[in-house]
Parts: structure tokens; sequence; C-alpha cells
């Protein structure tokens, strides 16, 4: 009735015609608008991390719908824009900003193309008066109790006291470490010296509050006294006992290196308004490899550690000028040696933990899980279930199934290398870390230098496995065969399946996810080199073109 009472003023009133046509364009965009609205929420901020700080520290943006990069959206603070080169991570739910010299004390903004946020305060530390208080009482932290007195290694620990601090920042615990006796310990030192920290890049750090602390128990802890380390000062130790480990541990033959490596950029063609950043890698903290320390920056880079790297900001190049960028370290590194009951070795029971999800999965360098890679897998393990044993089939293969051969072909991948049964000390570490992770084997492949007798060092790769209760297990295929460089002993092949030389440098473990700066710029990545990162290089704006020359590590000492 309605649908012939419409057609016939159609058809018959001009007047009615007249005014259907904007009211239906009046309904359609209300329709667009509201779809539009939907699709581009204002943004939301949900919280600051941390929201007091000063310049030069980083500070994590919480919320919803940021968009995917800084592009066409920005942060302001106190009423200023920060500047692109100060994002360094930009999600959609997630903003992670360095701040620069100029911060102040005001409300925290973040603008897309669909509005402004909402407000969060911020107040820059440096302009918070202190109260020159005297202490009446100790504020050193205190340990008073553990929620068990013996734990396994990468089980949980909680830790009640008090004075811990309400969040973590510098702040550590200690455990015993498993150092060689023999080793002498300085009497200024030798807390440092016996202790071995949590690690941050292992997820061994999951809650910090004033009163309690849950961490994971680190590689190559041992029994012995607990501590936690403040800016307040060192705790008392208490006793804690690892249990239920298929094996020993021992570090011994300590060798401190003094590392030093550059990088050149010449051939400069450029215009005003252009940028270059360089993603330099640095020693990596472990166990085996400790005390790590720059003595030498040149020029002042900005920013000394950012997950792993040290980052140099050059902007406004100019035609004809050199750029160079170097770096000396001291790093002390130890010989790993383990005696492991394969008897004794349990089946992974902790399959939901972020060591053991992160290590048993696919990345860009790791194909784990490629077909190919499973079946080999399966055809090399059989129906063993031992971890341990099945990390010594897959080495015992690799060692002696692959012909060592340098390949002209840097982008050469794992699967190049499975198919033809070649390879160099990087196929080969690789190819032990993917079959290892699609056996459900935790393992990391390490990047770094080797050192010669005669000083003379060289790029190298080798592998790592997790064992559980028990921690990470060194293996160095290409060293079993006595490449690159001449390796002294018998049986070496056996030696280095649970071994490790302190003749080396480890600049990698596993692979570290980078993103560039913006979406515009240009990136470089040097493939088989001495860190496993995507970006060495990133430019924008005006910068044409240039030529940049990458040192590898030299090692200039030993003591």
């Amino acid at each position: 009735m309605i649908r012939t009472v419409l057609v016939k003023l159609l058809k018959t009133s001009p007047l009615f015609r007249l005014v259907l046509i904007p009211l239906a364009f009046i309904i359609f965009a209300g329709l667009f608008l509201v779809i539009d609205v939907l699709a581009h929420k204002k943004p939301e901020l949900h919280l600051l991390e941390p929201a007091i700080a000063q310049s030069g520290e980083v500070v994590v943006i919480h919320g919803d719908h940021f968009g995917t990069s800084p592009q066409d959206n920005w942060v302001e603070i106190s009423g200023d824009r920060l500047s692109a080169n100060t994002i360094l991570e930009w999600e959609p739910n997630r903003i992670m900003v360095l701040l620069p010299e100029t911060v102040q004390d005001g409300l925290v903004y973040v603008a897309t193309g669909a509005g402004k946020s909402n407000p969060l305060i911020f107040a820059n530390r440096s302009n918070i008066p202190v109260r020159n208080v005297v202490q009446t009482s100790i504020t050193f932290p205190e340990i008073t109790g553990f929620n068990t007195p013996r734990v396994e290694t990468g089980k949980r620990l909680v830790i009640s006291g008090k004075n811990f601090g309400l969040s973590r920042e510098d702040s550590r615990v200690l455990f015993t470490w498993q150092l060689d006796p023999a080793i002498p310990l300085s009497p200024q030192n030798r807390i440092s010296q016996s202790t071995i920290p949590c690690s941050e890049t292992l997820f061994e750090y999951e809650f910090w509050s004033d009163q309690e602390i849950r961490v994971r128990v680190p590689d190559g802890a041992a029994s012995g006294s607990v501590y936690v380390q403040t800016s307040r000062g060192l705790s008392n130790g208490e006793p804690v006992q690892i249990i239920n480990q298929p094996g020993k541990k021992l570090y011994s033959d300590q060798r401190t290196y003094t590392v030093s490596l550059n990088v050149d950029i010449t051939n400069i063609a450029a215009e005003d308004g252009n940028m270059l950043l360089l993603r330099i890698p640095r020693p990596v903290a472990s166990a085996t490899q400790r005390n790590i320390e720059i003595t030498r920056s040149e020029p002042a880079p900005y920013l000394e550690n950012y997950r792993g790297m040290i980052f140099h900001q050059f902007e406004n190049l100019r035609p004809g000028r050199t750029l160079s960028a170097s770096h000396t370290f001291l790093v002390t590194v130890y010989r790993v040696e383990t005696e492991i009951t394969a008897n004794q070795v349990r089946p992974y029971t902790d399959t939901d933990s972020p060591v053991y999800l992160l290590y048993t999965a696919s990345d860009p360098v790791i194909p784990s899980n490629n077909p190919d890679i499973i079946l080999k897998a399966a055809e090399i393990l059989g129906n063993e279930k031992n971890p341990y044993r099945k990390a010594k089939l897959i080495y015992d293969w690799v060692t002696e199934t692959m012909e060592w051969k340098e390949h002209e072909n840097p982008n050469r991948g794992v699967l190049d290398a499975l198919a033809d049964t070649s390879g160099s000390a990087w196929d080969m570490a690789l190819l032990f870390t993917t079959l290892a992770r699609a056996s459900g084997i935790p393992a990391i492949p390490v990047a770094g230098i080797v050192v010669d007798e005669n000083r003379e060092s060289r790029i190298h790769w080798w592998a790592e496995f997790y064992l559980e209760n028990f921690g990470w297990v060194p293996v160095d295929p290409a060293m079993g065969l006595g490449k690159p460089v001449h390796t002294p002993g018998d049986n070496t092949r056996e030696w280095y399946f649970g071994n490790i030389d302190p003749y080396r440098i480890a600049f990698s473990r596993g692979w570290t996810d980078q993103k560039p700066m913006t979406q515009k710029s240009r990136i470089v990545h040097r493939p088989r080199s001495y860190a496993f990162q995507p970006i060495w290089e990133e430019s924008g704006g005006n910068l044409e073109k240039y030529t940049s020359f990458w040192g590898d590590p030299r090692v200039t000492g030993v003591y």
C-alpha cells in the first residue's frame, strides 16, 4: 500500500520529487557519517609508563586507536609536538617515545586524522623538588623469605621483603653463579663476580613491587644466596637450593677482551632535510659473557643501549663530508662445560612459558614450520623422545652430513643448505636451530666473532638449545668440524656438543625484531654478519645516496 502511494506521488507530484531528492541525500550523508565515525575513532589514552620521567628516558603511551604509524599522526607534550626521530615505536595501542631535552611538565595528547585524544598528565622528574630528609630508618632492600627454599632452573621464585621499590627500573635480582672455584675473586667485587642477574631479554622478571618480586631462576644459577640490588644498595642474602638438575655446568677459563668496531659513511649526495640512523650491535650479556662495558664512543651515541644496539643519528649530511662512528668494548668471556645425564632429562612441561613459545617458533631466519624441515627432523629423530638425545641426533646429523663450503650468495637460506647438504658456520648453526625448533626443542642461533691463536678475529655463528631445569646448552657444529679456525684437542666434534670455548664474543642470541622509525625511510640489511638484525642503516628525507663501510669487530687486547 505505502509503496503504491509513493510510486503514484513520484509520477504525479513535482513537489514531492523536489523534496524527496535532497531528503534522500541527507539520509545517505548521515549514514556515511555514522559509518565514518565508527571506522575512525578518536585515540584514547589509558596509561603513561612512567608518568614521571626526564629527558633522555623512554616513556610508553598505552591506549587505543593510535593507527599503525606516526605518519600524519603525532604526540604532543605540554603543547609541543614530538619530532619523528623521538618516536621509537608506534603500534595501534602502544607508542614508545624518547623524551627530548626540552620536555616540560604538562598534558600528553595523541593526535590522528580522527581527532585528538583525552589528555594524561606528565611530570618532568628534574622539576620535582627533592626534600632533604634525614633518614631515621634503614631503607636498604631486605629479603624476608621465599615462596619455597627449593626451586628448579627456569621456574618461578617469589621473593618477599621490603624496600624493593615500586618499580624495577635498574634494580636486579642476583643468584649465586656456577663459577669455577679456582677463579680468584677480588674482595671489592666479590658479590658481583660470584652472582648472575636475571635476564630481561629472556623474560625472567615477571613482577616487581615494593614488597614482592617474582622472577624465573636464570641460566647458570647455583644453590646459594639470592640478593636484591637497587639504587639504595644490596639486600641481605638468603639461601635457595637449585634442585632436580639433570647435570652440571661450570664456567671457567676467564678471558677479558678489548673489542673495537667502526662504521664509515662516504660519497654523500644530499640536500638539507635529511637523516641517517645507524644501528650498531653491541656484545650481548649472558651467563657466558659478562661485565660488558663501553670504554670509548666516537661520537657520543644517540642511545647507548636500546634492545642490544647502539643508535647513532646524523642529520643534515653534507656532500663531500665523511662520517664515522666507532666504539671500543671490554667483554669478559668464560669457557662453558656441561656434564648431563641424559636419563635425568625430562620432557618439557612448561610449554606456555615465554622462552618455550618464542624459541620453538619460526622467525625470519629460522623456518622451523616449513614442511621439508619438519619431515627431515622426524626422519632424523625416529622414535626418540628425550630432548637431550634429540638435540644430539640433530647435531650428529649436521656434522656428519653437511659439507663445509662457503657459498657466494649471501641471501642463501636454511632450505638451500638442507637441499644440497653444504654450507658454512652460518648454515650449520641455523640448520641445527631450525631442526631443533621443529622438534619441539627451544633453540637460538648465536652470532659474533671467533678469535684464533694469533688474535685474528672473523665472523662466526653457533647455537644453543634449552633443557628444562638445566638451562642453555651450547653447540658449535662448524667448530666441531674444525672450521673456520684450527681447534686443538682430540674429538672436537663430541666436545663442541654441550661445551664452548672462551675464544669468541657474541653480539646476538637469536633474531632481534626491529621496525623502521618511519614508514618512508630506506633501510639497509647486512646478511650473514655478526648480529641477527634486519635493520643496520635507516635513511630518510633528502639523502639521495651514500656509501657505508662496516668493519668487522677486531680484538685489540686479551687479558
